[in-house]
């Protein structure tokens, strides 16, 4: 994302006033995301082709906390915008990138695949396993484009990386209002011709999609109207330290904000998974006292 240095640089000013929130924040994205894999491996039935894209979603929000992030603190601390193109600097920005555009375009493909299963109900329901992967596929080979256009420019044109940014979420902010606005119409328009536990079902997801979709477009527009702003000079009158500051709150706290509201909304609005999660945290529980008592047997 846009990185400026000003009478202080980024490093001081990030290491003085924003390190410790952003580990904070990193730890907790990383563990809530992690918890959310585990209890999606450990629960056969939970992984199915409905659930493929929210499983990818939530890889792609971990590997935020767990990497991403890392690599924004690494390079905020050591790197210099414009310091010239390098492959070990260019990699390190890459991973800063590729897997928070994953996470954007994740909602987007989200968002198509709910306006299939309403359009096409007898059609998605019958797809295979193997659409559903090679769109997993798409995701990922389409993050690596904004990706590594915006590790490229942060070394060789800095001011220009805030275009890739405001293109990929425009993209993406487009895709979801378009296909939930369908959406809306044609449920409003059009009765169901399945039965009537399959239409439940399927409109329960697509609300709970609906709402983790417009929680992370909250927590992403904040930054997409900086770098708007920032665009049209309308920051001009701002210090470098002010400019910076503003960014890293939209930035750290918000923008990154949307990599672990996903599970929070899974375990309130998916019966299945919270049913999962109550039973992987009572056997963890029950294993652990038994691990106590039998500890406790031999020291005794």
């Amino acid at each position: 994302m846009p990185k400026e240095t000003g009478s202080r640089s980024s490093s001081q000013l990030f290491r003085s006033n924003w390190l410790t929130v952003f580990v904070v924040e990193l730890a907790v994205i990383s563990i809530i995301n992690g918890f959310t894999i585990l209890t999606f491996a450990r629960n056969r039935h939970l992984r199915k082709r409905t659930t493929y894209l929210i499983i990818n979603l939530t890889i792609a929000d971990f590997f935020v906390g767990a990497v991403a992030g890392p690599m924004h603190i690494y390079h905020t601390l050591t790197f210099e915008r414009g310091s010239g193109f390098g492959w070990g600097k260019f990699i390190v920005m890459f991973l800063d990138n590729v897997f928070t555009s994953c996470s954007l375009l994740n909602l987007a493909m989200l968002s198509l695949e709910r306006l299939h299963a309403t359009l096409f109900p007898f059609r998605h329901s019958t797809m295979l396993d193997w659409v559903f992967f090679k769109a997993v596929f798409c995701i990922w080979f389409l993050a690596v484009i904004p990706a590594s256009a915006a590790a490229a420019l942060f070394l060789i044109t800095p001011q220009d990386i805030k275009y890739v940014w405001v293109s990929l979420i425009i993209a993406v902010l487009f895709t979801v209002i378009v296909s939930y606005v369908i959406i809306a119409l044609n449920v409003k328009r059009k009765a169901p011709p399945y039965s009537s536990g399959a239409v439940s079902s399927d409109r329960k997801l697509t609300v709970t999609l609906l709402v983790v979709i417009v929680l992370s477009t909250l927590a992403i527009l904040p930054m997409f109207f900086y770098v708007v702003l920032e665009i049209s000079t309308r920051l001009r009158g701002f210090s470098d330290e002010a400019k910076f500051n503003i960014r890293e709150v939209l930035f750290n706290v918000f923008f990154y904000a949307n990599s672990f509201v996903n599970p929070l909304v899974y375990t309130l609005r998916m019966k299945e998974f919270r049913k999962a999660t109550r039973v992987w945290c009572s056997s963890a529980n029950t294993a652990s006292r038994s691990h106590i008592i039998e500890m406790n047997k031999v020291t005794g």
